[in-house]
């Protein structure tokens, strides 16, 4: 199945060049007015699986009707790959954006060719796993279908994608997941990280395990 991007937005001149990025690629390129559209709109977008949205990061947040100060949302439906832009950089808008479900938070101004090379990572490794892990269900789909992970492991898996590549010490995996009434002993982390390495085994997530700092998970 060929890969395929969705771009939404009005920025016609910015959407061309990122397009030119892609010229003679094997990539099918097509325009939404929304993320909503995008989304939504099944002949816009009709592989989940295989391709990318991009859009400006307020258009996302006001389509998750994001409001500032609130994670606790959760998608209706199975989200997409979503690459969020931003025209100029804030802290709260990129933080947001990754928990809502986006796979990468960009800047208008960074490098055409950049960003272009994100989206190409993403689409590769669609394809070759067919596997996204959406952080706005906190579920992981591979060729369509949701892993089956228990409460406890979408937990422990949502607190280290929400900060995916750095070390997540089991005591704030404790309280994050348990609460802080938790009294049992502390190798339940463990137990739950062996779960989730034997079901993610097939896949290019990787769990790691810093000893005396945390455990981290690399997403691409």
């Amino acid at each position: 199945m060929d890969s395929s991007i969705v771009l939404c937005g009005h920025d016609l001149l910015w959407n061309a060049e990122l397009k030119k990025e892609f010229t003679d690629e094997n990539i099918f390129i097509t325009y939404a007015d929304s993320t909503c559209d995008a989304v939504i709109n099944g002949s816009i977008f009709p592989f989940l699986t295989t391709g990318v949205i991009v859009c400006p990061v307020e258009d996302f947040l006001d389509f998750m009707e994001y409001e500032p100060g609130s994670m606790d949302l959760q998608a209706a439906w199975k989200m997409p790959p979503i690459l969020a832009i931003a025209g100029s950089y804030s802290a709260n808008d990129e933080l947001a954006a990754l928990r809502l479900g986006c796979f990468d938070y960009q800047l208008k101004t960074a490098p055409v060719k950049a960003v272009a090379q994100r989206i190409r990572n993403k689409l590769s490794s669609l394809a070759q796993n067919n596997i996204y892990y959406d952080m706005a269900s906190k579920d992981i789909f591979t060729d369509g279908h949701m892993v089956n992970l228990t409460n406890r492991e979408r937990g422990v898996l949502y607190i280290l994608a929400c900060n995916n590549g750095i070390p997540v010490s089991k005591d704030i995996i404790l309280k994050e997941v348990w609460g802080n009434s938790f009294n049992g002993n502390m190798r339940v982390i463990d137990t739950i990280i062996k779960q989730l390495r034997k079901k993610l085994q097939n896949s290019n997530i990787k769990i790691i395990t810093h000893y005396g700092r945390g455990i981290s998970v690399e997403i691409p």
